[in-house]
């Protein structure tokens, strides 16, 4: 009967985390599934968050310094982008469109001093703005640099970098590296266009939604979406440059 007791005392005390992070995954679920076509793709990615957070109350060891709930979150956060791969979510061909946009957007910031508008990088591709904001739809859910970029790029190994995420165990050349990233970015950002720095901060720093977004500025969801796309090419361009310096 003790045993009976404990082992439900257990599912009670886990069924309480599970409905305190319960806001916390269904509102990550939402934003990682901008850009994605499929209704069902959110209800999928809650459901992945679920089990990473069940992962991660099994596997939690107090001991290593990090608290329940950053080592929670990380462990959601990367059972949701393990559900997204294997949905094949940013395919060969986007990434090669990319390269190819970013390679653009490169030459033409160089030439102008600034970043270039979308009306000018769709007559450097020599294609109707309309196609061009066509593209850009594919790229919503493009993110500015991942592990695997800046591993690849810069040299630093990606164990460093989930550890510096993690904020345990992390080198001090490490941190100081990725801080200088950060810094970087920071400054970087204020030389995007207007709209651009307006939509990524209100996403990013906002934490608002696009619906939300196209709400505050008057325009359409799918607008919002393409200025964002527009924003993180640039960035991308600009950090993997550096990185390459």
């Amino acid at each position: 009967m003790l045993k009976k007791a404990y082992r439900r005392q257990e599912a009670d005390e886990r069924e309480k985390v599970i409905a305190e992070f319960l806001p916390i995954i269904k509102h990550l679920a939402f934003k990682v599934s901008r850009g994605f076509d499929d209704e069902g793709v959110t209800e999928d990615l809650i459901s992945s968050g679920v089990l990473g957070l069940l992962e991660a109350m099994e596997k939690f060891d107090p001991a290593r310094g990090i608290k329940l709930n950053t080592y929670a979150y990380l462990r959601i956060r990367g059972a949701m982008i393990d559900e997204l791969r294997k949905r094949d979510w940013f395919p060969r061909s986007a990434r090669t469109k990319a390269k190819k946009l970013e390679e653009v957007i490169r030459k033409l910031e160089s030439r102008l001093g600034r970043y270039p508008s979308e009306e000018e990088v769709a007559r450097e591709l020599k294609i109707d703005l309309e196609d061009y904001l066509e593209m850009l739809k594919d790229f919503g859910s493009l993110s500015i640099l991942s592990i695997e970029d800046i591993s690849e790029i810069s040299g630093v190994e990606r164990d460093g970098l989930i550890r510096y995420v993690m904020e345990d165990g992390a080198s001090p050349e490490k941190c100081a590296e990725m801080r200088e990233l950060e810094s970087l970015l920071a400054n970087e950002l204020e030389r995007l266009p207007e709209k651009q720095k307006l939509v990524l901060s209100l996403y990013y720093y906002e934490d608002l939604n696009m619906k939300e977004i196209a709400e505050i500025l008057s325009i359409t969801e799918a607008r919002v979406s393409q200025i964002h796309s527009q924003a993180v090419l640039s960035l991308r361009t600009y950090m993997k440059k550096r990185l390459k310096s």
